[in-house]
């Protein structure tokens, strides 16, 4: 997409300086801090000059320390930088805050956070963007159905958000055990949008199968608190396997071993995750979203569109134990075409440089 004399080019033609602020591991295997860690690594091997910063993993709910923290790190930043914002810290600062007027903001957004939670927090948080998102001079999303949402909602002008779709690359094949249970594979931060409450309240009356739930359970405490009660309550700890942060080995290998890559989660951003199972020729089973259908399209995927008692348990029940509509799906499955790592990238670095 973008070849390396290009963008050479690029960089003699228009340096600027950047600072990028994002929250917590950057070393995680979920959809978001992977597309960042990806444009960390590029940026570094090709002397982008992009300064990274880990902040508090509290964000987006950050206490009086960790804004005190950021306040004085930006006190030390010169105000021709650009600062760039993961939208999970972004959206945890004050919208009064002095920042939105000291520095050019560019800010990188999955999805809105309100989309996160239901009820009063959700609007809380919808009102806090309201206010902050009108204070930004640029925007990055990863989809053209969130580009359409940013625009339309909160009303900011289409020229002014760009969308870079994230790479997405082959996992390293591994031998595949042969097993006499059905084995799910899940990815993603233990949070309530991603519904593991009502995964785990379905299959767990399925004989033979085992669900492998791999992400950070630091997010938000209080649901991963409740998700480690309902294991451990209904007696499922060899049922349902938290795998928490893991090596791209182990991931890798949960990927070659698993039969079908499970998703309840109501909305993504993208679906990195599910994108890796398309071309990891893995069976999906997935809620169904626009977002989701775009990116992996309708070939070897359960869809289902709700989220009521027995939906899900009936789905796999009437086709997860049946070895020729296994087959069906998996040859069903279609080469999508999807960024590299290195083109993903590369068009961040352009989309910045341009903004």
């Amino acid at each position: 997409m973008l070849p390396g004399h290009l963008l050479s080019k690029i960089l003699k033609n228009k340096l600027q300086k950047f600072t990028f602020f994002y929250p917590g591991n950057i070393n995680q295997k979920t959809g978001g801090y992977i597309y960042e860690n990806n444009i960390l690594k590029f940026s570094k091997k090709n002397k982008f000059p992009i300064n990274f910063i880990e902040l508090s993993s509290n964000y987006p709910e950050p206490n009086i320390r960790d804004l005190k923290n950021l306040n004085k790190l930006t006190n030390n930043i010169k105000p021709d930088n650009v600062l760039i914002f993961d939208g999970l810290v972004l959206e945890g600062l004050d919208p009064s805050a002095n920042i939105f007027d000291r520095f050019k903001i560019i800010a990188l957004i999955h999805h809105p956070l309100y989309l996160e939670f239901k009820g009063k927090k959700s609007q809380e948080f919808l009102k806090k963007a309201i206010k902050i998102y009108k204070k930004i001079d640029y925007f990055i999303v990863t989809s053209h159905s969130t580009k359409k949402l940013i625009s339309k909602k909160f009303k900011i002008k289409s020229r002014k958000i760009s969308i870079v779709e994230p790479g997405i690359e082959k996992f390293k094949k591994y031998k595949k055990h042969n097993s006499s249970k059905i084995k799910l594979l899940t990815c993603g931060s233990i949070i309530e949008r991603k519904k593991y409450d009502y995964l785990i309240q379905e299959i767990k009356n399925i004989t033979d199968i085992q669900l492998h739930i791999i992400g950070d359970a630091s997010r938000e405490s209080k649901y991963s608190n409740k998700i480690k009660k309902l294991i451990n309550h209904n007696k499922l700890q060899n049922k349902i396997i938290l795998h928490g942060k893991i090596a791209q080995s182990k991931l890798e290998k949960l990927y070659s071993n698993c039969d079908y890559y499970i998703s309840a989660s109501e909305y993504e951003g993208f679906g990195m995750a599910l994108a890796n199972a398309t071309i990891s020729n893995l069976p999906i089973i997935s809620f169904k979203t626009s977002t989701i259908e775009k990116t992996i399209g309708k070939a070897g995927v359960l869809y289902f569109d709700n989220h009521n008692k027995d939906t899900l348990k009936d789905l796999i029940n009437n086709n997860c134990f049946n070895n020729n509509k296994y087959k069906i799906l998996k040859k069903n499955i279609k080469n999508k075409k999807y960024l590299t790592n290195n083109q993903s990238a590369k068009l961040f670095i352009k989309v910045i440089n341009n903004a």
